[in-house]
């Protein structure tokens, strides 16, 4: 009998893996393909108007599901784990979309993923999270295909630099997931890092950016699908996903969302990279699945 137990409870364990995965499958998608929208925003919109309004109509899309499905929002945990995490989100969202002026959906895609090998080097650094030698490894491989995708040049231009440090924050909010998903509501957290996130947003761009009616109009498609879809329903799905698998898993996964850039801006906007892009790209892409590959010990 209790074999049986133990057999039911691994099947429903490997069940609850198998759906967190698909979870963050879809993530990973729909994130790929919001650079494509990502990047024609860029021709309208400043960085902190867009994700201003993106983040906002995130947080709008989720009033319903908590109205009619979640408990008030009154707890005190939740409020200060979401202003966290909308802090982190703000600060990587700005810095990726300042960067879009500057370079290619598909080279920001992976530049970006670049926070696949930064998870488990600051999770070390803050939480003593085990690392092993893949990691320096895989620093390496980043390093190389960063040298690459710049076309084999040692000056980066300044979204380059941007992309990095928007990988960093991104990086930090896939670590504080992981720690705080498991303790309060899932889509309350959402809205809670998206609302904080629209505000800081939208501040800044009152003083920084030429806030334009046409001009947002323009940009209205792009605002859709990032706000509804790439922050609404993907970052909620990220949060629920990340509930039922292993962070390494997580991250591996969460990085498709580089390749799913290329696709979508040769296939939307005729995007092209040089065979040296290409290979940097590669390099990258390997470092980035390395970094999460656990060594057998």
């Amino acid at each position: 009998m209790m074999a049986i137990i133990s057999k039911t409870f691994i099947i429903f364990k490997r069940m609850q893996r198998f759906k967190g995965e698909l979870i963050l499958l879809v993530t990973a998608l729909i994130w790929g393909f919001a650079f494509v929208f990502q990047n024609t925003a860029a021709d309208y919109l400043g960085a902190f108007t867009f994700n201003g309004l993106r983040f906002l109509v995130g947080a709008i899309s989720l009033l319903p599901i908590i109205f009619f499905g979640s408990r008030r929002i009154d707890d005190k945990k939740c409020i200060k784990y979401g202003i966290i995490l909308g802090i982190f989100i703000a600060i990587a969202a700005n810095l990726q979309q300042m960067a879009m002026s500057f370079t290619t959906s598909g080279k920001a895609g992976f530049i970006t993923s670049l926070y696949m090998i930064f998870v488990p080097i600051l999770g070390f650094v803050l939480f003593r999270y085990r690392a092993n030698k893949n990691v320096i490894i895989a620093l390496m491989l980043g390093v190389v295909g960063l040298y690459l995708i710049n076309g084999a040049s040692l000056s980066f231009e300044i979204g380059d630099l941007s992309l990095i440090f928007c990988a960093v924050f991104f990086a930090l909010q896939i670590i504080f997931v992981d720690r705080f998903a498991k303790d309060v509501n899932s889509v309350q957290l959402s809205f809670i890092q998206y609302l904080v996130a629209g505000l800081l947003s939208m501040a800044l761009a009152f003083i920084f950016d030429d806030i334009n009616f046409v001009n947002i109009l323009n940009g209205a498609p792009s605002i859709l699908y990032t706000g509804i879809l790439s922050t609404g329903v993907a970052y909620t799905l990220q949060i629920i996903g990340q509930k039922y698998t292993d962070p390494s898993v997580a991250s591996i996964i969460l990085s498709l969302e580089s390749v799913v850039s290329v696709i979508g801006g040769y296939l939307f906007l005729g995007e092209l990279l040089t065979p040296v892009e290409f290979s940097g790209c590669l390099f990258m892409f390997a470092g980035v699945l390395l970094a999460q590959r656990r060594s057998r010990k």
